[in-house]
């Protein structure tokens, strides 16, 4: 008998904190067994991205194609597409490859250093093609204003704007307010299933420990999903491994480390 397991189209962060290497580790941590295709490579560190190099539309093809003619893939975590021609290789292989397979979509465009990781013509590609496609997105704040092009500076934004994906097709999004301006004592973010939102909040920890969040939180959700939780659930049980990650972190550069994906060794 072939065991399920998750797939993972990222690109690669040659520090380990964010990328496909921040997500083996979270999967890893949740004892999920995830296979990879890469979409980018990326010289990186704690300080930031020096260079990106995007991998060929047909190599990212011949990834998935090798994979899923072995592997049994249950569950789909997206991460960095970076340009129009990676957003339509994915596109073709979810038609070819991934039909009905649910997609954990984590719409990277800004690296935390503030480099651009998807070009600025590949966003309407990004909505059209792969949005509609997902199970869930999980866009911080600034995407969800490119997405949207909608101002979302304050909670009270979030909550009148967060119903707006739907008319792009998307049924459930996680909407992260961790870049919120406003200041408060704790992180809201808002889950929106169908029709129903609902609001988790967990303390702000004052830290430059917290390059690879939003990787790790995607790939946290689907593993939670993979092992049969709700999406509530899952939202609830990743939004806690991330925040006891940062909480359990420590320096290893000069810039934004990462969060610490492992148990309690460190």
């Amino acid at each position: 008998m072939i065991h399920p397991s998750c797939l993972i189209i990222a690109g690669s962060d040659s520090s380990a904190g964010a990328g496909i290497q921040a997500d083996l580790k979270t999967f890893s941590y949740h004892n999920v067994y995830a296979s990879t295709c890469f979409t980018a490579l990326t010289a990186q560190n704690t300080q930031g991205v020096d260079k990106v190099v995007t991998l060929s539309p047909d190599f990212i093809e011949e990834q998935i194609k090798s994979i899923t003619k072995d592997l049994k893939i249950k569950f789909i975590k997206i991460g960095m597409l970076s340009n129009v021609d990676s957003i339509l290789a994915i596109e073709k292989c979810i038609k070819r490859y991934l039909k009905e397979i649910p997609i954990i979509l984590d719409p990277v465009m800004v690296a935390k250093g503030g480099h651009t990781l998807l070009e600025e013509d590949a966003i309407n590609f990004l909505i059209k093609k792969i949005i509609p496609k997902s199970f869930l997105i999980t866009p911080n704040l600034p995407e969800a204003e490119r997405i949207l092009q909608i101002e979302m500076k304050n909670k009270q934004q979030m909550k009148a704007n967060i119903k707006s994906f739907r008319k792009l097709g998307i049924k459930n999004v996680l909407l992260k307010g961790g870049h919120l301006e406003e200041k408060s004592e704790n992180i809201l973010d808002l889950l929106l299933e169908n029709s129903d939102v609902n609001s988790f909040e967990s303390p702000f920890i004052k830290t430059n420990n917290t390059h690879g969040t939003g990787c790790s939180l995607a790939s946290a959700l689907t593993s939670n999903l993979f092992l049969g939780e709700s999406l509530y659930t899952s939202t609830k049980n990743a939004r806690n491994f991330v925040f006891n990650g940062i909480k359990r972190s420590f320096k290893i550069g000069h810039g934004h480390s990462p969060i610490n994906h492992f148990r309690d060794k460190y």
